[in-house]
């Protein structure tokens, strides 16, 4: 080789480094980005992974907590057991606010807002009520009913004008969170009562012949209190039970919606084959603070026959197959039950005194 000419094997020895290194540098690039996909893929599986895991978690082992009050509880007379025989509805706890006293209502959790009724509630009414329907999530739905005025923050939401239905139709979705102030009241005019209403889809109310119910409210109704959490809940059993215009009677739970005991007269009964809780006549008798109530209805709420008997000789859970009782109501009227079999009853009313036994004669029957 020449003085001042290039070596030709030192360049070639030196592109060939060159090639080398940027190959090794290919393959170094593509085994890091195939790992960082792989990481972000396993991480991705995880989070889902987890947030199923939470979601379970959530509607199963943290099911719906109530964790703020959701009224003045000084201001409060009686929280009245769920299970009323004689009232509109079984599913609500009936709320006894103090005479003379208003009371504010809070939203009880973080939840979601679906409905506000505002309507007028009966023929005579001369203003409209409010009531609040809620999604809890898991299943379950609250509504807050009977307020007289609403929150400046929830009367954005609410109807401007009352109706004459109570029907909801769940086309609102508001967050709201615990402890706000949803509006007052005074309760309604006969009782001084506001409303609490939970269902839990899934919770189903045990009946003999499942079949004859179909009402939400027959089926998934459970406490409000026992969704709170364990310090408000203490509180607010000390006054479930009667009222205070009655003389206050403390409950021994928060109330039952299903009386059915079988082979005895307790629980519902139906006209015939095609009668449930929801179309037809039906009937439905038994016990709280050991007085007896016993309705007729037909078509759902429309009350036929209603009795209490403050006084009864025999609660109806120990009225066997082929034994009777005789209720005797406060306005000087009876109606006398027969238990034929498991499945078959039959009535008959009167006014006056208890007749001294019961006879077929003239009788209706009903059937589980």
């Amino acid at each position: 080789m020449e003085l001042g000419q290039p070596d030709k094997s030192f360049f070639r020895r030196f592109w060939w480094i060159i090639f080398l290194l940027i190959m090794l540098l290919g393959v170094g690039l593509f085994l890091i980005q195939k790992d960082k996909k792989s990481s972000t893929k396993d991480d991705l599986e995880n989070d889902n992974q987890d947030q199923t895991s939470q979601a379970g978690k959530n509607c199963t082992d943290d099911q719906a907590s109530f964790t703020a009050e959701f009224t003045d509880f000084s201001k409060i007379d009686a929280f009245q057991p769920i299970g009323s025989i004689t009232g509109a509805s079984r599913g609500r706890s009936y709320i006894t606010i103090t005479k003379g006293e208003t009371v504010p209502i809070y939203s009880p959790m973080d939840a979601t807002l679906t409905s506000i009724i505002y309507a007028y509630r009966g023929p005579d009414a001369d203003h409209g009520e409010y009531g609040f329907k809620f999604d809890a999530g898991c299943g379950v739905t609250f509504l807050l009913d009977h307020l007289d005025s609403v929150s400046d923050e929830m009367k954005q939401h609410a109807p401007a004008q009352p109706t004459t239905s109570t029907a909801t139709n769940d086309s609102l979705s508001i967050p709201v969170k615990a402890g706000t102030l949803l509006g007052y009241t005074d309760g309604t005019l006969q009782a001084r009562t506001f409303d609490f209403l939970v269902l839990d889809s899934n919770i189903e109310t045990f009946h003999i012949k499942p079949t004859r119910w179909e009402w939400e409210q027959s089926l998934y109704s459970v406490c409000p209190y026992d969704l709170f959490t364990l310090e408000i809940k203490n509180k607010y059993y000390q006054k479930i039970g009667l009222s205070s215009d009655t003389g206050f009677e403390k409950a021994e739970s928060c109330g039952q919606i299903s009386y059915d005991i079988a082979d005895t007269i307790s629980g519902g009964w139906f006209l015939d084959d095609e009668s449930t809780d929801t179309k037809g006549e039906f009937l439905l008798i038994g016990a709280t603070f050991n007085q007896v109530d016993l309705v007729v209805k037909n078509d759902s709420e429309k009350t036929n026959l209603r009795i209490t008997d403050y006084s009864p000789k025999v609660l109806p859970k120990n009225v066997g197959i082929g034994q009777s009782a005789c209720y005797k109501g406060f306005s000087n009227d009876w109606v006398y039950v027969h238990l034929l079999d498991a499945n078959t009853i039959e009535i008959k009313n009167g006014s006056g005194s208890c007749p001294s036994s019961f006879s077929s004669t003239g009788t209706k029957k009903y059937y589980r």
